[in-house]
């Protein structure tokens, strides 16, 4: 089955909208007559501001394939590989356990107090009367719901196909490294916009 990849919608929006934001000031600036004795600056802020975001909102993300779930936080990057998935929990945020392990993924938060009742209403309109509770997290038309709906699918449908060999949790080691590429995109755009308002 192919890779899929799950990010989260509304980080999605709003870092459109930052990106969005920071491009109109920056245009702003860079027109008005005090912007000509420093354009560069006006434009290496603005550049890091834009990595910041981006590194922040839109790089995490949950994927899944056939041999396991990657998880790339804002550091760091699980490789969960589907034997040593015990449990998938969508009490805080989409939570991976394993028997040593538990990785909650930034890229499919829970929703708050009021998405919760949103995405409730929204679920009980679509569904009958007698549909058991489901958790707020859990709700399809959540970040949480959704990715969570995308690791279940798959690792059961993988389990019911004997693909996943049983018993093998407590062996099955979870790769964990540091994400260098975006360290470094946050690094480097958090210098640029340090070095723009230190010189400006």
């Amino acid at each position: 089955m192919p890779r899929q990849t799950f990010r989260s919608t509304f980080t999605r929006v709003l870092c459109g909208i930052v990106w969005a934001i920071i491009a109109v000031v920056a245009i702003g600036l860079l027109v008005t007559p005090a912007a000509t004795d420093a354009p560069a600056l006006i434009v290496v802020g603005a550049l890091g501001a834009a990595a910041l975001v981006g590194g922040i909102l839109w790089s995490p993300s949950v994927s899944v394939d056939d041999e396991g779930v990657q998880v790339d936080n804002i550091a760091l990057r699980y490789r969960v590989p589907w034997s040593a998935l015990v449990h998938v929990d969508t009490r805080y945020a989409l939570q991976l356990h394993t028997p040593h392990r538990r990785i909650s993924v930034t890229a499919a938060p829970s929703p708050g107090a009021a998405g919760s009742l949103r995405a409730a209403r929204a679920h009980r309109r679509s569904e009958s009367a007698s549909t058991p509770q489901v958790r707020p997290g859990d709700l399809p038309n959540t970040d949480s719901g959704r990715a969570a709906e995308m690791v279940r699918t798959r690792w059961y449908a993988l389990r019911d196909a004997g693909r996943i060999e049983a018993g093998r949790a407590e062996q099955t080691p979870v790769a964990v490294a540091a994400r260098v590429d975006n360290v470094v995109l946050l690094v480097l755009g958090a210098a640029g916009v340090i070095a723009a308002i230190a010189l400006a």
